[in-house]
């Protein structure tokens, strides 16, 4: 596959999964899609993707919230500090790591919520509900599993995959 393809490829398919991160906020208000895919990126080792889709859909999130900017920032910036640090000890696709590290950021995405929302003397009552992180580690576990797969199949598979002819 020559690498114009593979980067036509690429781009639909971030493309195709932004589509769906932003339809699932419409039904899921106030749950992070876009992460999964941050996370897949850079077991792939698309870091220069990542980078930039990582800052597109940081500004999504910011524009979209009610909070003070920077609370995606900060999330982000604990997904990579959590992201690295677990990965000395686990293998970085290890369905376990990935569980480990969405719970993770499940609870810490509501505890930076809770402080900022504290921080900006928000009206209404938030609090630390077991259902909301649920339904975000939920997702954030789904959703890597789905995009882990149909990456590795549609996008990657010309470089993983290849077998040598038999001889």
């Amino acid at each position: 596959m020559s690498r114009r393809v593979f980067l036509s490829r690429h781009i639909v398919f971030w493309i195709f999964f932004t589509i769906l991160g932003i339809w699932g906020q419409f039904f899921l208000p106030g749950t992070d899609f876009f992460t999964p895919g941050l996370v897949v990126l850079v077991q792939f080792g698309f870091l220069n993707a990542a980078f930039w889709l990582g800052c597109l859909w940081m500004l999504l999130l910011e524009g979209t919230g009610n909070l003070a900017f920077g609370t995606i920032i900060l999330y982000y910036a604990g997904l990579a500090m959590a992201y690295s640090l677990a990965g000395v000890f686990f293998e970085a696709r290890n369905v376990l790591f990935m569980a480990l590290l969405f719970l993770f950021l499940a609870v810490f995405k509501k505890a930076l919520v809770l402080v900022m929302a504290g921080m900006q003397d928000l009206g209404q009552s938030v609090f630390m509900d077991a259902q909301s992180v649920l339904v975000q580690f939920t997702v954030h576990l789904i959703l890597w599993m789905l995009t882990y797969h149909f990456f590795n199949k549609y996008i990657m598979h010309e470089l993983v995959r290849r077998k040598k002819p038999v001889a």
